[in-house]
């Protein structure tokens, strides 16, 4: 302690209170953390023992009932269907989500002084410390689950978990060369179908599994996300197997990176398929579940005699054809059509394909997503047949009509 003698007494129990508030900060975030990875693991083992399509909703309120205040149900429920979620913030995450005092000593001066600026003085400070927070260890963190009854039985179930992380060599470069901030997001959740837009981009992923995909977003701003989607209908293990997060991610001295380190039961099949779903564009033969998960997927189903038929060929191998029919059924959707009406249609044709042999009095299928009702299809995708009407490939669209079990509910 010699060399500290000329030092100021004050200056020296500064810079010791300084190390004893850093050192209990750090302890007490490692603590914190610690605690909301057992939370989290805890949750999570209780949503996988979840069974959809089987588990009352009794049950499961039951077994959640242990996280009070956390819980949230949706303001809609009632005896037919409800929804509850349960949030669990790491408490740099919540603080920096919430409006704390930094913002609003930057809305008051703003407005005291007249000043307009984007980021103020103050929440650069509070950035500022956000970061060392993450360098010394902290892990901003966020974990939501979710479950959801229809008619007393639980039917969704969900999880998501965002982390504030960093990298130097991640899919962005700072200006500097230094690290550069991201949210690590995985999500695991069921969905009622898949395709609500029904291009005719079918996921290749459901030709191999049709009630699960994995996958990510064609573009996160600042941020690295994996999704795991599965049905009601998938097995418990696959779902189970899809939801396995590693959850040490919440509690690491060193910062999970990627998709692998949070989800990596679900990333690695993901990437063992990858060569093989995405490494061709060549078209993939009809499988076998493709006019159930027609009946699944599609928003708007319907049997039409054809009354007439024309194609018009345009430039560049474009042509379209125009349809006029007569209702006969209504399978899904379509709520304004009647039967027996005659109706005009577009038939959406691919560029590929050659003049369809549609001719009076065909019976045809057909099919839409949640654009105009006049643009419908025939083409259930992949390599299949076109959608003329025979008891086979109706009992297996009615069979996926019948697994969308939000098809007489709201969309979200």
């Amino acid at each position: 302690m010699a060399r500290f003698r000329f030092l100021p007494k004050g200056f020296l129990a500064l810079v010791l209170s300084v190390c004893v508030l850093f050192s209990s900060i750090l302890v007490a975030s490692r603590i914190e953390q610690q605690i909301l990875r057992h939370r989290a693991e805890l949750l999570l083992s209780e949503l996988q023992s979840i069974v959809l399509r089987k588990t009352p909703w009794s049950v499961a309120q039951t077994k959640l009932k242990h996280w009070g205040a956390k819980r949230r149900f949706d303001d809609a429920c009632n005896e037919h269907s409800c929804s509850l979620s349960i949030t669990l913030d790491e408490f740099a995450y919540r603080y920096m989500s919430s409006d704390n005092v930094f913002l609003k000593l930057d809305d008051y001066f703003r407005w005291r002084l007249k000043l307009a600026y984007g980021t103020g003085p103050f929440e650069q400070a509070l950035q500022s410390l956000f970061r060392g927070y993450m360098r010394i260890g902290g892990r901003p963190s966020s974990v939501v689950a979710n479950i959801g009854m229809r008619d007393g039985i639980v039917w969704s179930k969900g999880i998501t978990v965002r982390i504030e992380t960093y990298s130097k060599n991640g899919p962005w470069t700072s200006s500097d060369g230094g690290d550069v901030e991201y949210t690590l997001i995985a999500t695991a959740h069921s969905v009622t179908r898949f395709d609500y837009l029904q291009t005719r981009l079918n996921d290749r992923q459901l030709a191999l599994h049709p009630d699960y995909a994995i996958g990510r977003p064609d573009g996160c701003e600042i941020c690295i996300l994996g999704w795991a989607k599965f049905s009601p209908y998938a097995f418990s293990e696959d779902m189970n197997r899809l939801m396995r997060f590693d959850l040490s991610c919440l509690s690491r001295w060193h910062p999970c990176l990627t998709q692998t380190d949070i989800m990596p039961a679900a990333w690695a099949q993901y990437l063992a398929e990858r060569p093989r779903v995405y490494g061709t564009s060549d078209p993939i033969s009809c499988p076998p579940s493709a006019y159930e998960m027609i009946g699944r997927d599609s928003a708007h189903i319907a049997i039409g005699e054809v009354l007439k038929y024309q194609e018009e060929l345009y430039p560049g191998g474009y042509h379209e054809g125009e349809a006029k029919i007569r209702v006969l059924e209504r399978l899904k959707g379509v709520p304004d059509w009647k039967i027996g009406e005659i109706r005009d249609i577009h038939i959406s044709v691919r560029t590929d394909e050659p003049k369809l042999k549609i001719r009076p009095p065909s019976h045809l299928v057909l099919i839409a997503g949640f654009g105009p009702l006049r643009e419908m299809r025939i083409d259930p995708g992949y390599d299949c047949p076109l959608l003329f009407v025979n008891e086979d490939t109706l009992a297996q669209i009615r069979q996926g009509i019948e697994r969308d079990y939000g098809a007489t509910t709201r969309v979200e």
